[in-house]
């Protein structure tokens, strides 16, 4: 290449520049407007739908009575919330808890360690503050009746008699967060940390808490 035609390709490649440089300010600047407005569209249709399902497990710590040690119980919860808005619900939670009670003594019969079991219907207002693509956090304040049942595995023994709460119904109360990771904009896993108050006794038990793992299913899109 001649000194002519190095410096004529030169001028050429400088006044062509800036071109090339704002060609590409612009499509960066469309790429993420496209992806701002992706994320949009999806977080509206996740967080648009009026209805949502949740169904898992796990475990939980209760006092089963003021002579007995704590006990952990495995648990199966089922839920469902109306959203009115996309932050704010009403929220109905069936809950089934099982466990067995380490008895400071053996009972005549062989038993050392009965089943009780517990269930509660509670209901309550939700929060949905946080909302993401991917990621949601709701909190919920609930309040209802607990059934339980002390003396159903003690062959006969009254369960007040073995250090127990006496069985039957009381109110229960529920605190708890929700952590939703989004698989698609229907579906969900959820972990949920809850705290539950019961009152067998005429005693509050306020030590009650646990973590669910559970799925989430939303439907019915305003």
């Amino acid at each position: 290449m001649t000194a002519t035609a190095a410096l004529a390709a030169g001028i050429i490649s400088l006044a062509t520049a800036p071109a090339v440089q704002a060609e590409a300010r612009h499509r960066r600047h469309e790429t993420t407007v496209s992806r701002k407005y992706r994320t949009a569209r999806v977080v509206e249709d996740t967080y648009s739908r009026k209805v949502e399902a949740a169904f898992g497990g796990g475990f939980f710590r209760f006092e089963p009575g003021p002579a007995v040690r704590r006990a952990t119980q495995v648990d199966w919860a089922a839920s469902g919330a109306y959203y009115f808005t996309p932050a704010y619900a009403v929220v109905g939670d069936i809950r089934g808890n099982y466990g067995d009670v380490s008895l400071p003594n053996q009972l005549p019969n062989g038993v050392y360690h009965p089943l009780i079991t517990e269930y509660t219907f509670m209901a309550g207002p939700q929060w949905r503050f946080y909302r993401r693509e991917k990621y949601a956090v709701s909190a919920h304040v609930m309040g209802g009746m607990a059934l339980g049942n002390f003396d159903g595995g003690t062959h006969g023994f009254p369960a007040p008699q073995l250090g127990m709460w006496p069985t039957g119904s009381t109110f229960a109360g529920s605190v708890g967060v929700n952590l939703d990771y989004n698989i698609y904009s229907n579906l969900s896993l959820r972990v949920e940390p809850t705290y539950v108050m019961t009152h067998f006794g005429s005693t509050t038990q306020a030590n009650k808490g646990g973590v669910n793992a559970q799925v989430v299913y939303r439907f019915g899109k305003k």
